[in-house]
């Protein structure tokens, strides 16, 4: 008699450590299925070993207007549909003169577009031109302050979005 009640409680805790297991996995964004079987196989100790886990990072949605499918809160474009987000040129409309901020510039320029120093600097040549492209109407002060301690001075352009 002793002996089944001490089988039934180690039944009751390893199943209650699965149990919990789950709980703990659903908070934490991880496994259910997987930390439930952990727990029902390693009872408390499971429960330890969740406990140091940390929570799977979740990045935050939006919803895609013309899809409806999520995309992560900052994306410039939807990779199912291609919808472009209302964004913003920030354009070079006068390069400075003084050969060291033209030279910061260039080098900002070939950074943004990923091309030869040289090319950004032919570039610079050929005003107006495009220092950060397809920038997100909150982010337009901070890349026009960027700009302007070059020494350039710019103006701010609105992207058409793309048609449904």
């Amino acid at each position: 008699m002793q002996a089944t009640t001490v089988v039934l409680s180690l039944v009751l805790v390893w199943a209650g450590s699965a149990m919990l297991s789950g709980r703990l996995a659903a908070r934490k964004n991880r496994g259910v299925r997987r930390w439930v079987v952990l727990g029902a196989a390693l009872g408390p100790l499971a429960l330890l070993v969740h406990s140091w886990y940390p929570a799977r990072y979740s990045p935050e949605l939006v919803l895609c207007p013309q899809c409806g499918k999520p995309l992560a809160v900052r994306a410039v474009a939807c990779h199912h549909c291609q919808y472009r987000f209302p964004a913003v040129d920030v354009m070079i409309t006068r390069a400075p003169v003084d050969p060291e901020s033209r030279r910061s510039l260039a080098s900002e320029v070939a950074r943004e577009y990923g091309l030869p120093y040289a090319d950004a600097t032919r570039m610079l040549e050929q005003l107006p031109v495009a220092g950060f492209r397809h920038v997100m109407p909150d982010q337009v002060n901070e890349y026009v302050r960027r700009l302007e301690g070059f020494g350039a001075t710019v103006s701010v352009v609105p992207n058409q979005p793309t048609p449904a």
